[in-house]
């Protein structure tokens, strides 16, 4: 495995797609900074379904992590991620 790929390995992905504008944004942390509570939410969504649109012009969120995906819709988003997406906030590409 080359050292980049290893790279990503270590990252969570966050991509944030919909709303009013219906732009999509990235952002990359490394896992190692995610708070616990942070880290088993995405954990316990990891894998599952997606859940069907709630609305229009509503945010969706993709979390990438160990090669795995969770895709969640913003009124299903849990509490303790929102801590992370606010220090996301400043970073979105």
């Amino acid at each position: 495995m080359s050292e980049g790929a290893a790279g990503a390995e270590d990252n969570l992905e966050v991509e944030r797609s919909g709303g009013f504008g219906g732009l999509t944004v990235r952002a990359s942390v490394p896992v190692a900074e995610l708070e616990s509570p942070e880290r088993a939410a995405i954990e316990q969504r990891l894998g599952r379904a997606p859940s069907a649109p709630s609305g229009p012009d509503r945010f969706v969120y993709r979390f990438r992590m160990h090669g795995r995906e969770a895709v969640v819709q913003e009124d299903l988003l849990p509490a303790e991620l929102q801590p992370l997406l606010d220090r996301l906030s400043d970073s979105w590409s």
